[in-house]
C-alpha cells in the first residue's frame, strides 16, 4: 500500500509515530508522512531547520514532507498559534498532493483539528481515513479549564461541534482505551461499529537487555519518561518528592519535556526537592537504558474524566521493559497495573500516598522488584505485542485502501 501518513509530530522528536512509520515500511509498504517542524525542549524550532531543504527528507524509508508552523516556545498563545498554522499550512499542502496514495491515516493527538489536511486530501481525490485516535475532543479542554458550563461552555460547544464532524469524517476510527468508544458514541455521536480498540504495543527496542545509563543516579531511582503537559500532574511527583527528602538514597528522575516543564521545574525549586532531576529528551535509543537503571518507573495523571480514560503509551513501553510500575492515576492505569500484577498505584493527585509507595518499591527486596517486572513484561507480550499490533492496523488500512 502507499499510505499518507498526517501528524503534526515527527521524528527527530521521540514520538511513537516514527517507529509506526518505519515498520509499516519494513512490512512493504510506501509511507509518506506530512508533519509541522521539529522543536527543542525551550519550544524554540531546532535551528537546522531553518534551512528549507531539510523539510523533504527520507529517514528508514519513509518520506517526511514537512510545513512550516509557528514555533511551540512558552504560554497558551504560542501553543494555539502552533496548532493553527499547521492546520492551515498541511491542509493547504495536502491539496496539493499527488492523488495516487491509497489509503490516509491520521495519527489523532491533541488538537483533533490536526486531522484537517487528512479530510482534505481524502476529499480530493475519493479516499479513506483510518484515525488512531490517541486523545479524546472536545474532552480534552477539560485539561485547561475549558467545560461545558459557565463562562468557557461557549467554547466547549464550539469545539464539541467541530470534533463531531472531524470524527464523523473519518472511515474507521481504532481507538488506544476501550472506554474512549463509549466517550465517542455519546458524546459525539460515532457509531460503535465503526470503532474498534487497537491498544498501543510495547516497542521491541525496550525489550532488549541493556547497560543500565542515567546521570546522578542514586541507590533508588525512580523515572517519569515522556511529554510533561498539565494532564501528567507532576507537581504531585514533586509533592511526593519533597516527603522523600529525607530519603538521602532515593531520586526521581524526570525525562522529557513539554508546556508544563517549566511550572514544575519552578515547584521543585520552591520546595526545595535536590531528589528530583531533570533530564530534558533523550534520544529515543538511550530511553531502554535509563529504564534499566530504575528501580521502577512512573506514571503520572490528574484527576479527571479524560484522564481516567487514557491508557498511556508510556505503560506500554514501560511494561515491556520489565520493570515495576508505580502509578499515581485513576481508571484505566490502575486497572492495567492491578491485572498485570506488576506494581502499585494510588488515586490521582495523592502526593501523600504516592510517596508512601515510592518508599514501599525502594525498600522492597530483589525478588519483590524481579516478580513485578516479570510480570509486566509478560503481560506486555500477552497483550502488547508489536506483531499484533501492526497485523490489525495493517488489515484495517488494506480494506480501507480496497
Amino acid at each position: 500500500m502507499k499510505i499518507l501518513v498526517v501528524s503534526q509530530q515527527y521524528w527527530p522528536e521521540t514520538w511513537r509515530i516514527v517507529d509506526t512509520c518505519e515498520r509499516l515500511v519494513k512490512d512493504g509498504n510506501e509511507v509518506t508522512v506530512l508533519c509541522g517542524l521539529p522543536n527543542n525542549d525551550d519550544g524554540t524550532l531546532k535551528k537546522e531547520y531553518k534551512d528549507k531543504s531539510l523539510w523533504k527528507q527520507d529517514r528508514n524509508g519513509v518520506k517526511i514532507i514537512r510545513v512550516n508552523e509557528h514555533p511551540r516556545n512558552h504560554g497558551a498563545l504560542n501553543l494555539y498559534l502552533k496548532y493553527k498554522t499547521y492546520q492551515r499550512n498541511a491542509t493547504s499542502l495536502a491539496k496539493k498532493l499527488p492523488g495516487d496514495f491509497d489509503v490516509v491515516l491520521v495519527n489523532q493527538l491533541s488538537p483533533v483539528m490536526q486531522s484537517d489536511p487528512a479530510i482534505a486530501y481524502a476529499r480530493k481525490h475519493n479516499k479513506k481515513i483510518l484515525m488512531y485516535c490517541l486523545d479524546l475532543w472536545p474532552e480534552s479542554l477539560s485539561v485547561g479549564g475549558v467545560v461545558e458550563r459557565g463562562i468557557t461552555k461557549p467554547i466547549y460547544r464550539h469545539y464539541l461541534k467541530v470534533s463531531k464532524k472531524i470524527y464523523h469524517s473519518m472511515d474507521k476510527i481504532l481507538v488506544t482505551s476501550p472506554k474512549y468508544i463509549d466517550y465517542l458514541n455519546e458524546v459525539c455521536g460515532v457509531d460503535k461499529d465503526k470503532m474498534g480498540f487497537l491498544p498501543q504495543y510495547g516497542e521491541e527496542l525496550f525489550q532488549k537487555k541493556v547497560e543500565p545509563k542515567l546521570d546522578e543516579t542514586r541507590e533508588h531511582n525512580f523515572v517519569f519518561a515522556g511529554n510533561v503537559g498539565k494532564a501528567q500532574d507532576l507537581q504531585t511527583l514533586v509533592k511526593a518528592a519533597s516527603m522523600l527528602k529525607e530519603r538521602q538514597d532515593i531520586a526521581i528522575h524526570i525525562v522529557g519535556s513539554g508546556s508544563a516543564l517549566q511550572a514544575v521545574k519552578d515547584l521543585a525549586e520552591k520546595e526545595g526537592t535536590s531528589n528530583v532531576i531533570f533530564h530534558g529528551r533523550i534520544p529515543l535509543e538511550e530511553i531502554p537504558s535509563v529504564y534499566a537503571a530504575s528501580d521502577a518507573l512512573l506514571v503520572n495523571f490528574a484527576k479527571g474524566r479524560l484522564t481516567s480514560y487514557v491508557l498511556p503509551a508510556k505503560l506500554q513501553s514501560y511494561m515491556a521493559a520489565g520493570k515495576p510500575i508505580v502509578g499515581c492515576a485513576d481508571g484505566a492505569v490502575p486497572h492495567i497495573i492491578e491485572e498485570a500484577k506488576c506494581g502499585l498505584c494510588v488515586n490521582a493527585g495523592d502526593h501523600e500516598a504516592l510517596a508512601k509507595v515510592i518508599t514501599e518499591i525502594a525498600d522492597a527486596d530483589a525478588s519483590t522488584k524481579e516478580k513485578y517486572g516479570k510480570n509486566a513484561q509478560e503481560f506486555s507480550q500477552a497483550f502488547f505485542d508489536p506483531d499484533k499490533y501492526f497485523s490489525v492496523l495493517e488489515s484495517e488500512l488494506k480494506k480501507l485502501s480496497d
